[in-house]
């Protein structure tokens, strides 16, 4: 069952629904949640010329060389282009809830798409939400941070809530647990 507003207002009243910094009432919609665009966007550097192809495995998201990080105000999104990027929210979903983050339609308008195919949120996920955006119209877009809401996020009810031990984070494979960048940095030396 798809969560209303009421029942979405009443999650995060009594602290099941954790939302950092907080949402105010006005962007909770009918059944969903609108999030705003934070400061951090990640881009797949150009390859260099002996890198073939890639492999989509672990080693993917902790090869630093291949991933250009920047943390701005804006960022010019251009025809073609795929970013990465992040809500400014950190999202904690609680164990009888899932979320799906959709892209908003205005910005599907224009050409910019919001998730390209991981609309999933588990129960037990604490974290920013990573957005899949990529430009598919004709002009550029500028991604304005705390400004612009292009994603919004859908809960639904589980049939059974999950227990400590069945929550996204609790298995070593739960990557992006915890995430504070859309790709995780090299840490500094």
């Amino acid at each position: 069952m798809i969560l209303s507003r009421p029942d979405i207002l009443r999650y995060i009243a009594e602290g099941k629904l954790k939302i950092e910094p907080a949402v105010s009432e006005d962007r909770v919609a009918q059944v969903s949640i609108d999030l705003r665009l934070g400061r951090k966007f990640t881009v797949f550097k150009e390859p260099p010329n002996y890198l073939p192809a890639i492999r989509i495995d672990p080693s993917l998201w902790t090869s630093y060389d291949l991933w250009q990080h920047y943390e701005q105000d804006e960022f010019r999104l251009n025809p073609g282009q795929f970013v990465l990027a992040q809500t400014l929210e950190r999202i904690c979903i609680p164990p009888d809830l899932a979320g799906l983050v959709e892209g908003r339609s205005s910005w599907a308008r224009v050409g910019v798409t919001i998730h390209v195919t991981a609309p999933k949120i588990d129960p037990g996920f604490d974290a920013p939400i990573t957005l899949e955006m990529a430009n598919f119209g004709r002009v550029p877009v500028d991604l304005r941070a705390e400004i612009d809401q292009p994603a919004q996020l859908i809960l639904i009810r589980i049939s059974t809530p999950l227990g400590e031990s069945e929550l996204y984070g609790a298995g070593t494979q739960d990557t992006f647990q915890g995430q504070t960048d859309p790709i995780p940095h090299k840490p500094k030396e």
